[in-house]
């Protein structure tokens, strides 16, 4: 008969949580050794992410084949989507430094100018996308699928 006390829900947990603990350490010490690789993800600055985009779009363009009376929307949604300033990054020795009450109004704060950030972004995809014809959104739809790979060129 086969030994049932692994599976007793303590130490399931006492398991499960080792096995977390030992996969976020594993994350946590390869994460600096595939940064420094000779890979795009590795040395990811501004000007690169700027071409990515630009490349992107210029296909995504080419694809949605846009008519004459599209091209203003288009230009005006490529102006719309340009990566800008985005809403700042947590400075964590800044943060450690704040009380707790403190720290999370700043993390709400810092949440707050992401979501307006995001709400303008869809703004611009939703009047972009109101101009296209049924056959357009689906390649627009295809181009910006959830879990797609966007680096398929690498």
């Amino acid at each position: 008969m086969k030994n049932f006390e692994s599976y007793k829900p303590g130490n399931f947990m006492k398991h499960g949580i080792t096995a977390m603990a030992f996969a976020t350490c594993a994350t946590l010490l390869t994460t600096p050794l595939l940064a420094s690789a000779d890979c795009e993800h590795g040395h990811w600055d501004k000007s690169s992410h700027s071409e990515f985009m630009q490349q992107r779009q210029n296909a995504l363009h080419d694809k949605l084949g846009l008519s004459a009376s599209q091209q203003a929307a288009w230009n005006d949604f490529v102006v719309k989507s340009k990566p800008g300033e985005h809403p700042a990054k947590p400075d964590w020795a800044e943060l450690s430094k704040l009380t707790t009450p403190e720290r999370l109004d700043r993390m709400l704060s810092l949440m707050k100018d992401r979501q307006q950030h995001m709400e303008a972004h869809a703004q611009a995809v939703k009047t972009f996308y109101a101009q296209l014809t049924a056959e357009q959104k689906k390649i627009f739809d295809a181009s910006f699928q959830p879990g797609r790979d966007h680096h398929e060129n690498h």
